[in-house]
């Protein structure tokens, strides 16, 4: 056990302790049984090192069990014990009366304050997962008695696996729920497992090896000509791999001639990682398949590198179509990890249209509109017929018409930060995001971006996937995050294009630190957020939890939304805003 006792002044003391561990990406062992760090975990096998943990350190917590793209956001806390059974809500209840409990220890006027105290627990429901060996899921939905099946092969079979999305300053908590889940992994009758050490290293991490099943002719037959094509079929799957990567044909492209013999277009590793982020993973792949080799001008294209990137020049446009077919697909992670705060009130326009694969035949109603003929005349000889009419006549009972369907269409902004922090999977998440929006959609795209000190429209509204490409393609985050200017960008293009039901998507990891009218980046970006609210453009603003403060002003000023993110990867991205269209579209319905 942690201690007798759960106090404050424990809790306090463990969190010092952990944030100088943590700071040096170590991991800890509290007590005989709890081990924490900010990194994976693994258990060496029994039959070798009994009762030992490795801590993974090149392997982030977050990265590696809830995908998230920044690192160190995520406490990990395992429990270990014996053979047994261990209900993820029982643990989900402890740990938040727990913490009801040390929150009132440390400040005991929260007793005359309930509402209050239980919106300062409830606040860490949504940042807590738990998994055991029976069940998974948020703290908020466990103690709601929701529960996700435990999948075997997954953490938790011999230990409650706890990750918490907790600052520095709270890293006091650990303390609070390890000891509560020591407690309750015994009132269920099950054991404490000691562990005995702990130890730190590296691990590879497990990615996809395509390299193992993407089958390339070269490696089955040696000897051939170098200048055969090789299989179509593998070809394509391998560059459907890389597209999930890099995006398009053409950053494929650009990637390969990154180890050409060229050294002019030779990107080093530091700028192809700050442009499609951790890229050494696909290097392997394809040094595996033997399209890569070492040489003296370091890594460059075999003859069969050169072979594949000669057929993605020649096939170009029959890859596109594989690819557009990839991006059309919405992601399957449900609603995704996401909050919202705020409400648009804005009324949506919508766009009359003729179904002429439907008709009415209704005498009883006025209509106006394209008279369907062909159906029209057939029901009037029917009923002429029936009628005993003497020659062929068409009445207001026989006529039909088309009918008639609404549709609201929503002209999508993407305002991209492209400060330096962006650089990497965040970048190629929010290019992913434009891409999807464009190709599963029938409206227009456009894309401003703002870095250093300006914005720059680096896509104007278009349906055209080409020219999103090419404008994608020289997204290059780096420096300073002017947001005021790129509002005011993004507004005059909404302003100048004439949109219909304009959304405007700002995607952000930061806060402005470049003002544009005055000294205060801040105030200048609140300001430049009055004129989304001016010209009545509905806002969506896209950040992570950590600048709540600002944002909720920035997205209040424009009268719009703000959602926060655990983090800002593509599912998250495109979930989010597929929500909010479908939101305007059955607000316009309703307004009908």
């Amino acid at each position: 056990m942690l201690g007798e006792q759960t106090n404050v002044d424990k809790a306090a003391s463990v969190g010092n302790y952990l944030s100088l561990y943590f700071g040096q990406n170590q991991g800890v062992r509290l007590g005989e049984s709890t081990v924490a760090s900010r990194r994976a975990h693994a258990r060496m096998p029994e039959k070798r090192v009994k009762g030992q943990i490795k801590i993974l350190i090149n392997r982030d917590a977050g990265k590696t069990y809830l995908d998230y793209v920044d690192v160190d956001q995520i406490v990990h806390i395992d429990v270990y014990h014996k053979a047994g059974e261990i209900d993820p809500r029982d643990v989900a209840r402890v740990i938040f009366w727990a913490l009801d409990e040390h929150f009132l220890e440390k400040d005991p006027q929260l007793q005359y304050a309930e509402d209050e105290r239980f919106k300062l627990v409830s606040s860490f429901a949504n940042k807590i997962f738990i998994t055991t060996n029976q069940g998974k899921g948020l703290l908020y939905d466990l103690f709601q008695d929701v529960v996700k099946p435990f999948i075997q092969g997954e953490e938790g079979y011999d230990h409650v696996h706890i990750l918490a999305r907790l600052s520095r300053e709270e890293y006091y908590l650990v303390y609070v729920m390890a000891e509560a889940v020591e407690e309750v992994v015994l009132a269920s009758g099950v054991k404490l497992s000691k562990v005995r050490n702990i130890t730190h290293g590296n691990q590879k991490e497990e990615r996809e090896s395509y390299a193992g099943y993407i089958k390339l002719p070269w490696k089955n037959f040696k000897g051939q000509n170098a200048r055969q094509l090789p299989d179509k079929e593998n070809v394509n799957q391998l560059i459907l791999k890389l597209a999930e990567k890099f995006g398009g044909v053409d950053e494929i492209e650009e990637f390969m001639e990154s180890y050409s013999t060229n050294i002019f277009k030779r990107k080093g590793i530091e700028q192809q990682k700050k442009k499609w982020g951790d890229v050494e993973h696909d290097v392997e792949q394809l040094e595996e398949l033997g399209l890569i080799k070492n040489s003296i001008l370091g890594k460059v294209l075999t003859k069969k590198g050169l072979q594949l990137k000669e057929f993605v020049v020649n096939h170009k446009c029959e890859l596109e179509t594989e690819i557009r077919r990839n991006v059309r697909r919405a992601p399957s992670g449900g609603s995704g990890r996401f909050k919202k705060l705020g409400k648009m009130e804005r009324k949506t326009a919508q766009v009359e249209y003729t179904n002429r694969n439907r008709t009415i035949n209704d005498p009883d109603k006025s209509w106006s509109g394209d008279l369907a003929v062909p159906e029209t005349i057939i029901q009037a000889k029917k009923n002429s017929f029936l009628r005993g009419d003497q020659h062929f006549t068409v009445k207001k009972q026989d006529l039909h018409f088309y009918d008639k369907k609404t549709y609201v269409p929503i002209d999508i902004c993407l305002l991209i930060d492209a400060s330096g922090s962006m650089a990497g999977d965040k970048r190629q998440a929010a290019c992913f995001l434009a891409e999807h929006l464009l190709i599963s959609g029938k409206e227009k795209v456009a894309v401003v971006t703002f870095q250093e000190r300006s914005s720059n429209v680096v896509v104007p509204f278009t349906r055209n996937q080409r020219v999103l490409s090419r404008g994608l393609s020289t997204i290059s985050p780096a420096g300073l995050t002017p947001m005021a200017n790129g509002i005011v960008t993004a507004v005059d293009l909404i302003k100048n294009n004439r949109v219909k039901n304009p959304l405007l998507v700002l995607i952000t990891d930061g806060i402005p630190n470049t003002p544009l009218w005055t000294l205060d980046a801040k105030a200048d970006a609140l300001e430049a957020a009055a004129h989304i609210k001016e010209n009545k453009i509905r806002l969506i603003c896209i950040g992570v939890e950590s600048n709540r403060n600002f944002l909720e002003k920035l997205a209040d000023h424009a009268d719009g939304a703000l959602y926060l993110v655990d983090d800002l990867n593509k599912d998250n991205l495109i979930n989010i805003v597929r929500y909010e269209k479908k939101s305007m579209m059955e607000a316009g319905k309703r307004m009908a």
